[in-house]
Formats: structure tokens, C-alpha cells, sequence
């Protein structure tokens, strides 16, 4: 750009931005003015509105009092004049005003109702505050109460009240008003505060008395304690009236506020303005403001850019027009009117692959290959005609002799008087290609696939012959349609999902699916699809080619039925189980779970073909699959091994090998119910029986296929052995173990029946000795196996739910020894810990249960202490500190057991109501030798210690042990140096 052009683009640039900037700041001083008059303006409005609000508060206040000093001097009187209250007409003193709203009592020197409206509190009002005051200060005069919801019918109101005496001076009672907050709520609700103004009264507690307008939330329920942080201080400083500004509030509106306190009640008035109402006419001028601006900018800015304009538009056209002719992508070239080469862009060049010195001057037939010279210049004069434009097809002719077809568009065009041809050519070679391939791909389309075409949407295009036949939709009735219309159900959400996720991220999908046909047959089909992307890499059409492979699915069924089914009862033979049990091998011991086979033999089978025939046999057999089928977790679990032996399979039992074992074994006895029902073989009915063998695998075996199978045949063999109808594991321990637990199971229920638990008690002492208190330990009396430890018996009280009553008859037990202890002096300050399992806890009664064993027993709360492990802390902790909270609100006290070797929770922790911390006695066994276990003891100790609570050390059994707690600052110890668990008599015996 010339150096002159530059400067006037300069000063252009200059003016234009000083004129706005001056524009700019006389706005912003205008607008500013115009803020500080509004906002003085609702200060002032504001501060009359809460005035307003005083003097109606306080009128209404100075009428209740005038209603009850008439009421007063009235009673009075008629006290004077030896008459009897209960005959004073206490409805004709009260004709109109606040009494008309107000319920107006009178009571006597005790405080019984003695007159007054049926609506208001009955009873006696010697317990509350204003009338103690009345009875006990002759001097007082007019009260009004705080806001209280204490009537009978439960509506907020605020009490007014009187004394009136004898004649002699002496208090007769009271004479009051419970003037509800409603009252208040009309007082306020005529104020013009616009669309988001707001009037409130609140007592001196900050409760809300009345709002206006209403607010349908908890804050602005009437009685509801709030108020912004702003008006708060306000309060707390003493001043009597005040401004503030508050966006804080409960429903989140910015406003000017005024408050007062009311003179002649204990409350206090706010009135406020929304910001969104009185700054609307400001914020309108700032609008029309900004738009004079930005209308300012644009015209100043329009005119420098028009000015700048024509100063540029000579330069800027002439070189516009030769970028054109360069960078234009088709072969444009202008020839005069004798059908000369004047000029051509670079694209045309390139496309013939000539020099512009070696094509200058040159005709069209140097390089047109279909039309010779004469033909050309005939051509040429008729596409000079005025306002005629041609476009035709030719071919053109490259310096290296190839021709190729191009696309020519002319026009005439007159520059100063001279007539040109204007002309455009486009190499059409790829666009004749793409047509050729679209004829072959039309061919192919109609073949004996069948093809759906559908766009990036899934909408249906177009589709084949081979597809009408296959699937019985003709084209009309499935295009525009979805190809969903073809689903059968068979395949859930993920196999269409994990389709799709191949084809968007390969390009395609290939694979076997189910279809329907129009007449609702479902088939198997294979199915190809393919998408078809734009230059961009935009998918814009998918290709689905489909073949019906129903014929062959079922050629593969045969043959697969024949191969891994039995013939007679269609159940997996040997083959294909052992295949499932190499698979179900893998998945246990991937997932480190246990399963287990079950090797079922009939008994007596052959005597039975024998007698009755094979025919018989067969039926037998065909029943027995039906039967094991129904037992089992699904069909594919039961095989057939071969003669009249059959196995069920069962997977993932859990991570516990007892667990599995009765899973196990219980399924084994319900097969045995179900085969030893009668069987109908034609005309006879048979009762038959099975032996059952069952072993486990999985973690903790070897992982080979075959000895699972033969473990099972073993402990069949073992079942037979033993007599019919019965089962056997390979493994005679867990059978043992399996056996017991079902004994302490059946026991467990006789022994909570007859009572034959009884409870232990392990002392709890301090450093001197002294008991503290003691754990309270349940003991199984067994009749035959003597005491049984709570080691075998609370696991299974723990799996069957019978840890529920024993839990209860333990607290309830430990309470009663409690309020035992409660009545002697020197038993009394004694604590019991009673164990509380995380079952027991998670009731959602079991506050309620505790509480009301200790009313039942009379045991004082503060000595029973329940003691948690962290195992049960893990689920629900909020519930968990909700109910312990509750409990502790009672008196109940908490100790956290084992500390250290479960959850360990600090961030929960903190938040328990604990008073005590027990330490693990795996800690405690190794403390005088371990420096790992003195430290966790020394972090435990020193954490109870700063957080204000007890520390019990448990397990202590040696007096090394306990000077090394000593040295560390435990004092409390539990643990045999101290004593066992014993019965209550001989630990008052030896230690009381």
C-alpha cells in the first residue's frame, strides 16, 4: 500500500476512537449520577414503608392492651363488689377490634382458666413465664410474649396479658390475649412493595411472625427462625432502626432493606425492595445507553470504513480481478473475437500442460481435440451472440498427447466496446468414471444378495430383489422405514450396542444374527455391513448384504445334537460336559470361587430293566432328566454320562468352602426328595431311589478336568456303600464340619427354647486394680457337650438370624444384672459392656428395643455400655452415628472394639459418640517385644487421649504386658492377669 494510503488510514483510525471514547464517558457520568439519585430515592422509601410497618405493629399492640386494661378494671370492679368471676360477661367487654381475633382468657391465682374463648389453650397457665412474672411482681403491668405455637389448636400467636388483683391488693390471676400471627400478616399485606419488595415481622428470637407477600417454603413458614447475615448484626449492635442491603435471604431476591424495632411488642419490622424493581428504570436507561453508543460507534465507524473504501476501491479491483484469474480452480481462458488466446488462468495452463509463451496467440484447435479449425471459428461466431451463454461437452488434448473429456461453459462478454468469449473448462474424467462405476454397481446391486441401502440415520433407501424374497417386505413398504422393523427379539441391547461400536470404528460388521420375516417367522440370517463416507470422513450411507443361512443352521443343529445331546433325554452327554466343566474350571479358579458336581446314580436300575424291559428303562430315565432338570439352576447344568448315571453342575457357590458345601448338599437332598417320588411306567407305577456323590472344586484344588468328575464317582461309590437314597462328599472332614454346623443350627433354637445360654462376665479393672465394670460374654450350657464356646455357635446364630433374639436376651440379660448392682452402694457405679452385633444394629427399631429393655428392667443407662467392632461401621454409617447419637442422648454409653484391625475411619470416627476405645488384644500380645504393635498401642492411646475418651487395653495376661501399657498411658485392663470370664456369683465372690 502507497505510504500515503497508510496515513489517512491512520487518522481515520484516530478521530473515530476519540469520538467514541468521549461518547463513552459522558454516558457512564450521566448513568452513574442517575444510580446514586434511585438508590437515595428507596432508602428514604424504604424507611417510610418500615415506619409505616411500626406504627400498625404498634397501634394493633396498644389496642390489645386497651382490651385487656377493660377487662382488668371490669374484674375488679365486680372483686370489689363481692361478685362471683365466673358470672362476669366477659364476651360484652370484648365487642370489636383486636377481640374479635384474639382469644381473650382470665384465669385465677393458681392459673386456672377461669373465663375466656373456647379456641384458646384450656388448663392451667401456672407454668408459664408471663404469668409467673404477673403473680410475682405486683408492679408489672402490660406483657407481650414472644412468638409460641403453645395453644390447642396449635397456631402461632403472641400472648398479651394483664394482672388484676383483689380489692385488698392480693393477685387474683391474669387476664390475657393470644393475638395469632395472622393478624400481623393482615396488617402488612396492603403495602405496595412491587413485584419483588417484601414486609416482614419477626420476634426478637428472630422467629418469623408475619410475611408479606407469603413465601409456600420452610423459611417462610411462620415460627421459622431466620434472617440474613446483614440484618443479624444489625440486631447484635443494639441499634433501634437501620439500613442494610441483603441477597442472602430465603428466596435468594437482592434488595434495600430498613428495619425498626417496635417499641410497644418484642419484635422487630424489615421492609425491602427488590434490586430487579427499583434499578428496572435505570437498567432500561443503561440499555438505551449502550444501544446510543453502539449506534454511535457503528455510524462513525460505517463512515470511516465508506470513506476508506473509496479511496481503496480503484487499487483493490484491479488486482482483485488477476487474483481470480490465477487461483481459479477451473481452466478459464478469454479469446478475441478472431478466436485468440488473450488470457487464461494458471489452472487452465496446468490442465494442458503448456507454458502461457507457448500457448499465446494461439486457437482453440491447438488443444480442442473433437472439433477441427473451420468448425471451431463457426462455433466461435455463434457464441459471440449477445447474451448468449453455451455449455456443452468436448475433449481436450494434453501437450503429451492424451486426450480427456472436459465440461466448457462460454459467455460474451464487452470490455470497452471489444467483444470476448469468456470461457470455463472442468476436467470431467473422475465425474465420468464415478457414472460408469454407478451402472456397474446398479448391475450388481440386483444379485441373489440381498442389499439394503439406508442414509447416515438408519432411514431405508433402497433394496433388492434377493431382499423382497428373503424377506417378504416389498420396496415400498420398508423405504423411509428403519431396518429395526426386522429385529426378532432374540438378541438383547449389548449384541446390538457391541454391532455398532465395530461398525463405527472399523468401517464394518460381519456376523451371524436372527431376523423376522414379514410373516413373523424368525430366521437366521448372515449379515454384512459396510458404511460409505464423504470427503470429510462423514459416514453418509450404510451397505447391509444379507443371506438366509436357515437351511444351513439347521444341517449344523442335527449334527450338533447328534454329536453333544443324548438321544433319549436330549440332555449334554459326556462330551459336551466335559467341555463346560474345562470352562467352568477356568471361571473358578479366575475368580477364586468354589463349585460343584454331583455324580447321581439310580439305585437298583438294572433290576428294574431286568424285570420290566428296556421300554421301562427308558421312561424311567426320561422322567429322571425331567426331574433333575427342575431341581437344577438351569437345564444346562444336568448331563447324562451314560447308562443311569446323570451329574449337575454347580457354579460359583461363593468364596467359602462350607458355604458351597451346603449349597451343595442341599440341593443334593432336595434331588433325593424329587427321584424317590413315584414313577408311572405305562401301567405301573415304580418307586425308585438315587445315591449322590458330590465334590468340589475350584479354589484351593488342582484345576485338572477330569478330577472333579472322579472325586464325585468316588463319593457316590462311598453313598452306595452307605445304603440307597442318600449322599456323600469326597471329602470326609468337610462332611464332618457340614454335619456339626447342622447340629449347632437344630441346637442353637432348642437352646434360646429351653434357656440354656447363660452369661459370663470378664472384669474390667483400673491400675490399682479396682473393678470398673465388666463384659458381659454369652455361654451355650449344652446338656450333653457341656459349654460350648461362642467361637462355634455366634457365626451360625450370625448366618440363620438367630443372632437377632440372642443379641436381645444378652442386653436384656446384662440390664437386669445392672439394676441388680444398682441397688447396693458398692455395685453401683459399675458398667457392663454388652457386644452389639452389626445385624442387631442395623434394625431400624433397635434404638426403641435398648430403650425399652432399660424401662423394663430398671437399669440406669449410664452404667451399659455397647460395645461396636468396625466391621460394623462399614454400611450405613450415617444411620449408624443417627442411632448412637439417640442412644447417647439417654445416657447409653459406646466402646469401639478390636481398634485398629478393621475399618479404621478417622474422618467417621471423629464424628462417633464414643467413650471408650478398646485395643486389639493381637497388639497387646506383643507389646513388650514388638516395636510395630508398641507403636499402634502408643498412636491408639495417644489418639483417645486428644480426642477425650477412655482407652481399655484387652487380652492383658502378663504383668509385663501390663507396665508396658502403663509406661504408655493405659490404666484400664481386661484380660485373664485380672480374671476369666465367669459367672456372676463368683466374680461378686472375688473381686467385691
Amino acid at each position: 500500500m502507497p505510504q500515503n494510503l497508510k496515513s489517512v488510514a491512520s487518522m481515520l483510525l484516530i478521530a473515530t476512537v476519540t469520538l467514541n471514547l468521549f461518547m463513552a464517558t459522558l454516558l457512564a457520568v450521566t448513568l452513574k449520577a442517575g444510580y446514586e439519585r434511585k438508590i437515595a430515592e428507596v432508602r428514604t422509601t424504604v424507611t417510610n414503608l418500615a415506619l409505616l410497618m411500626d406504627q400498625s405493629v404498634t397501634g394493633a399492640a396498644r389496642e390489645a392492651g386497651l382490651v385487656l386494661k377493660k377487662v382488668q378494671s371490669h374484674l375488679e370492679m365486680v372483686l370489689n363488689n363481692g361478685g362471683n368471676l365466673d358470672e362476669v360477661p366477659l364476651t360484652t367487654l370484648i365487642t370489636s377490634g383486636i377481640g374479635d381475633i384474639a382469644g381473650v382468657q382470665v384465669t385465677d391465682a393458681q392459673g386456672n382458666v377461669r373465663l375466656g374463648a373456647a379456641t384458646a389453650q384450656p388448663g392451667s397457665y401456672a407454668d408459664k413465664d408471663y404469668f409467673i412474672s404477673h403473680r410475682d411482681n405486683p408492679q408489672t403491668e402490660l406483657l407481650v410474649s414472644q412468638l409460641r405455637n403453645d395453644t390447642a389448636d396449635g397456631e402461632w400467636v403472641q400472648v398479651f396479658s394483664r394482672r388484676y388483683n383483689h380489692p385488698d391488693g392480693r393477685f387474683a390471676g391474669i387476664t390475657m390475649a393470644a393475638v395469632p400471627a395472622r393478624h400481623f400478616a393482615g396488617l402488612i399485606s396492603g403495602l405496595n412493595l412491587g413485584p419483588k419488595g417484601i414486609a416482614l415481622i419477626r420476634d426478637l428470637d428472630k422467629r418469623l411472625v408475619a410475611r408479606h407477600p407469603p413465601l409456600d417454603a420452610p423459611p417462610g413458614h411462620t415460627g421459622t427462625v431466620g434472617g440474613s447475615i446483614e440484618l443479624t448484626e444489625l440486631l447484635a449492635s443494639g441499634e433501634e432502626s437501620g439500613l442494610f442491603y441483603s441477597d442472602g435471604t430465603a428466596d435468594r431476591i437482592p434488595r434495600i432493606d430498613a428495619f425498626r424495632r417496635v417499641s410497644a411488642m418484642p419484635v422487630f419490622v424489615v421492609a425491602g425492595l427488590g434490586e430487579e424493581d427499583y434499578l428496572a428504570t435505570w437498567r432500561h436507561d443503561v440499555n438505551r445507553a449502550i444501544l446510543l453508543g453502539l449506534l454511535f460507534m457503528l455510524v462513525t465507524a460505517g463512515g470511516a470504513v465508506l470513506l476508506w473504501r473509496q479511496i481503496k476501491a480503484g487499487d483493490q479491483a484491479n488486482r482483485r480481478s488477476q487474483m481470480l484469474l490465477r487461483h481459479a480452480s477451473d481452466g478459464i481462458h478469454i479469446l478475441d473475437e478472431r478466436g485468440r488466446l488473450m488470457d487464461a488462468s494458471d489452472a487452465f495452463y496446468q490442465m494442458l500442460g503448456y507454458t502461457p509463451d507457448e500457448l499465446k496467440d494461439s486457437s482453440p484447435d491447438r488443444w480442442d481435440a473433437r472439433h477441427p479449425a473451420r468448425e471451431t471459428m463457426q462455433l466461435l461466431g455463434n457464441r459471440l451472440q449477445p447474451e448468449q451463454i453455451s455449455t456443452f461437452e468436448t475433449q481436450f488434448q494434453h501437450k503429451q498427447g492424451h486426450r480427456f473429456p472436459v465440461e466448457m461453459s462460454t459467455v460474451r462478454v464487452d470490455i470497452d466496446g471489444r467483444p470476448l468469449l469468456f470461457s470455463s473448462a472442468r476436467d470431467i474424467t473422475e465425474r465420468k468414471k464415478a457414472d460408469e462405476d454407478l451402472r456397474i454397481a446398479a448391475r450388481a446391486f440386483e444379485s441373489q444378495v440381498g442389499m439394503l441401502i439406508t442414509d447416515a440415520d438408519l432411514r431405508i433407501l433402497r433394496c433388492n430383489q434377493a431382499f423382497t424374497r428373503i424377506s417378504g417386505y416389498d420396496a415400498d413398504e420398508v423405504i423411509g422405514q428403519r431396518p429395526n422393523l426386522l429385529q426378532s427379539g432374540r438378541h438383547d441391547r449389548q449384541f446390538y450396542a457391541d454391532m455398532w461400536q465395530a461398525i463405527n470404528r472399523y468401517g464394518a460388521w460381519q456376523g451371524e444374527i436372527w431376523n423376522k420375516r414379514k410373516n413373523g417367522e424368525i430366521y437366521p440370517q448372515l449379515l454384512s455391513i459396510g458404511t460409505v463416507s464423504d470427503e470429510q470422513g462423514q459416514t453418509t450411507h450404510y451397505v447391509a448384504s444379507l443371506s438366509d443361512i436357515s437351511a444351513r443352521k439347521a444341517s449344523e443343529e442335527q449334527m450338533r445334537t447328534l454329536a453333544f445331546y443324548d438321544s433319549l433325554t436330549k440332555l449334554p452327554n459326556r462330551r459336551l460336559f466335559l467341555d463346560r466343566l474345562e470352562e467352568a474350571l477356568g471361571a473358578a479358579k479366575r475368580r477364586q470361587t468354589y463349585s460343584a458336581l454331583l455324580v447321581v446314580d439310580l439305585d437298583d436300575f438294572k433290576v428294574l430293566n431286568d424285570t420290566e424291559g428296556y421300554t421301562a428303562g427308558d421312561r424311567m430315565l426320561e422322567q429322571v432328566a425331567t426331574r433333575l432338570v427342575s431341581c437344577a439352576p438351569h437345564k444346562d447344568a444336568v448331563a447324562r454320562l451314560g447308562g443311569d448315571e446323570f451329574v449337575v453342575l454347580l457354579e460359583n457357590l461363593g468364596k467359602q468352602e462350607l458355604e458351597a458345601a451346603q449349597q451343595a448338599e442341599q440341593l443334593g437332598n432336595r434331588i433325593l426328595q424329587q427321584l424317590a417320588r413315584p414313577y408311572r411306567l405305562g401301567d405301573t407305577e415304580y418307586r425308585g431311589s438315587a445315591s449322590i456323590g458330590i465334590a468340589l472344586f475350584g479354589a484351593g484344588y488342582p484345576a485338572l478336568s477330569v478330577e472333579p468328575l472322579k472325586r464325585a464317582e468316588l463319593a457316590m461309590s462311598q453313598a452306595k456303600s452307605a445304603g440307597n437314597n442318600t449322599l456323600s462328599f469326597f471329602d470326609p472332614r468337610m462332611q464332618a464340619e457340614i454335619r456339626a454346623r447342622s447340629e449347632i443350627d437344630a441346637g442353637l433354637r432348642i437352646a434360646l427354647e429351653q434357656q440354656q445360654l447363660l452369661l459370663h462376665y470378664q472384669p474390667q479393672v483400673d491400675d490399682q486394680g479396682q473393678l470398673l465394670g465388666a463384659e458381659a460374654l454369652v455361654r451355650w450350657a449344652h446338656p450333653e457337650q457341656g459349654l460350648i464356646s461362642p467361637a462355634r455357635f455366634i457365626p451360625v446364630a450370625e448366618d440363620n438370624g438367630l443372632i437377632l433374639p440372642l443379641g436381645q436376651w444378652v442386653l436384656e440379660s446384662a440390664c437386669r444384672q445392672l439394676a441388680r448392682w444398682a441397688e447396693a452402694p458398692p455395685t453401683a457405679q459399675l458398667t457392663i459392656s454388652v457386644n452389639i452385633s452389626a445385624r442387631q444394629l442395623g434394625q431400624a427399631n433397635f434404638v426403641d428395643q435398648v430403650l425399652e429393655i432399660l424401662q423394663r428392667t430398671g437399669a440406669p443407662a449410664q452404667q451399659l455400655k455397647l460395645e461396636l467392632t468396625e466391621s460394623a461401621l462399614i454400611h450405613e454409617i450415617e444411620n449408624i452415628i443417627d442411632k448412637m447419637n439417640n442412644l447417647k442422648a439417654h445416657g447409653v454409653g459406646f466402646s469401639l472394639d478390636d481398634f485398629g484391625t478393621g475399618y479404621s475411619s478417622l474422618a467417621y470416627l471423629k464424628r462417633l459418640p464414643l467413650d471408650q476405645l478398646k485395643i486389639d488384644q493381637s497388639f497387646v500380645r506383643d507389646i513388650a517385644f514388638d516395636s510395630n504393635s508398641a507403636d499402634i498401642a502408643q498412636t491408639i492411646i495417644l489418639l483417645a487421649e486428644r480426642m477425650k475418651i477412655s482407652v481399655l487395653a484387652e487380652g492383658v495376661e502378663t504383668e509385663l504386658q501390663r507396665s508396658a501399657l502403663r509406661e504408655r498411658g493405659c490404666y484400664h485392663y481386661q484380660g485373664y492377669l485380672f480374671g476369666r470370664p465367669m459367672p456372676i456369683e463368683e466374680l461378686e465372690r472375688e473381686l467385691l
